[in-house]
């Protein structure tokens, strides 16, 4: 009976060391000319996607595994003025669910158009990109994104968690349960942030001036300003001010709508 338990387990640790296949390694790179396309999707299930925005005058696609084979490898495919990048397939394995990935996607510096990300759980991270405008939707992966310019930024998740870190541009936010926690710089536009309990975290440029509205149930607010803030008669849930030292014309706008989400607003700092 021992002989056999052990038989068996050794069966199991060998099955198990076949499927992990080790660290994730470069197994496919691709280029792709930009001339003419206006709009890049890149559409992908649960691995982790990185952008950055490259050094070429291509858009380049690497993708890392822990195991190499061409059937995993994105599906690229160019039709008008878009380029789609899906990822490929993955092996199943419901006992041994080892297989890892990561898409890396590196923009080349001319190309400001339309990015469009849509993850299931796969977490997406940015850094130091320029577009047009930047659409990203997720059912529960983590969205981080740090030093970005466009636009419009248009971020829905479901209950994954949103960070993003010195954006310039109009942000529109949306989740159900995922915190959220934003930083943007001096070059900001209009700001709209939609959660139902998940807590909000903004941080502003002390120079920064605004429209600012927050409805909330039960959401306690928090801010700097406070004292220049009131709440209507007719609607007690609804918090709201203009700050600024001159004019409210021509101004950006903040709108924050949260069912019990606390809501914090911050002055950024030096060390921010």
């Amino acid at each position: 009976m021992k002989t056999i338990i052990l038989s068996v387990v050794f069966m199991f640790i060998f099955i198990f060391s076949a499927f992990c296949g080790g660290n994730m390694e470069l197994v496919n790179s691709k280029e792709i000319d930009l001339n003419n396309i206006n709009d890049v999707k890149i559409v992908s299930s649960s691995d982790k996607i990185s952008f950055f925005m490259g050094t070429s005058d291509k858009l380049v696609i690497k993708e890392y595994m822990n195991e190499d084979n061409i059937r995993y490898y994105a599906n690229i495919s160019a039709f008008a003025n878009t380029v789609t990048v899906e990822s490929g397939r993955r092996p199943f394995r419901p006992f041994f669910p080892t297989f890892m990935r990561r898409l890396e996607v590196h923009f080349p510096v001319s190309y400001n158009n339309a990015i469009n990300i849509k993850t299931s759980s796969g977490i997406i991270e940015t850094s130091d990109l320029i577009c047009s405008n930047i659409t990203i939707e997720s059912s529960s992966g983590n969205i981080s994104i740090k030093s970005i310019t466009a636009d419009t930024i248009n971020i829905k998740t479901t209950s994954g968690n949103i960070v993003l870190n010195m954006i310039a541009g109009s942000v529109n936010l949306k989740t159900s349960s995922g915190n959220v926690n934003c930083a943007v710089g001096e070059k900001a536009g209009n700001i709209s942030i939609e959660t139902t309990s998940g807590p909000v975290r903004l941080n502003l440029p002390p120079n920064y001036q605004f429209h600012f509205s927050v409805r909330s149930t039960s959401g306690r607010l928090t801010a700097p300003f406070s004292d220049r803030l009131s709440n209507p008669v007719t609607d007690r849930n609804l918090t709201q001010g203009i700050i600024s030292n001159n004019s409210s014309e021509n101004i950006p706008a903040i709108n924050i709508i949260t069912s019990s989400g606390p809501i914090r607003i911050e002055w950024l700092t030096s060390r921010d």
